[in-house]
């Protein structure tokens, strides 16, 4: 029964050597210092620019008045443009004898819109879109005298990528002779 008892103490030292062993060893350990990624959404913003164009006074029937409009990019983002081109007479006289002479080599008219046939990209401008504007002299009756027009213009854009353009317009394609946009 000795011999029991000094083998089971000698077990039990034998493990609680081996205990305190583990448990004093010393390891060799790393953390990495926390890497921040910022991602920056990018940008869609333009300017309607307006070239040359002073206010017209004594406008008769049959002239022709300089006045070109374009679209700056100012954001970061590449992207389509589009442009209504409204014109309003004072009193609400008809506009039939408005004739706006616009730029059918860059733009495409569709649905009320007048649509940039590229992709405009960050910080480019437009060609022109609106050159003149004549004063039809068949349709301009005495009605019109002292009144004024106005041409309103108002300017869209939408990033270029991923069909953006069926969201923020409600199309499903872009008109015939827009770039289409392609994945790099």
């Amino acid at each position: 029964m000795k011999k029991k008892k000094n083998v089971l103490i000698g077990v039990l030292v034998f493990s609680l050597a081996a205990l305190l062993a583990v448990g004093t060893w010393a390891w060799f350990t790393a953390t990495a210092d926390p890497v921040t990624n910022q991602f920056t959404a990018g940008t869609v913003k333009i300017e309607i620019n307006e070239h040359g164009f002073t206010d017209v006074v004594n406008w008769n029937p049959g002239d022709t008045t300089e006045k070109k409009v374009s679209v700056k990019s100012k954001g970061s983002k590449a992207s389509y443009v589009r442009v209504s081109l409204t014109p309003v007479w004072e009193d609400n006289l008809p506009i039939d004898n408005v004739i706006l002479n616009w730029n059918e080599n860059d733009w495409v008219y569709s649905g009320g819109w007048y649509y940039y046939k590229q992709i405009l990209g960050a910080g480019q401008e437009t060609p022109l879109l609106l050159q003149s504007v004549t004063l039809d002299g068949s349709g301009t009756g005495d009605q019109y005298q002292g009144k004024a027009l106005q041409i309103v213009v108002d300017a869209e854009a939408v990033q270029a990528s991923h069909g953006a353009y069926k969201d923020a317009w409600g199309l499903d394609q872009l008109p015939a002779g827009v770039e289409e946009w392609v994945a790099p």
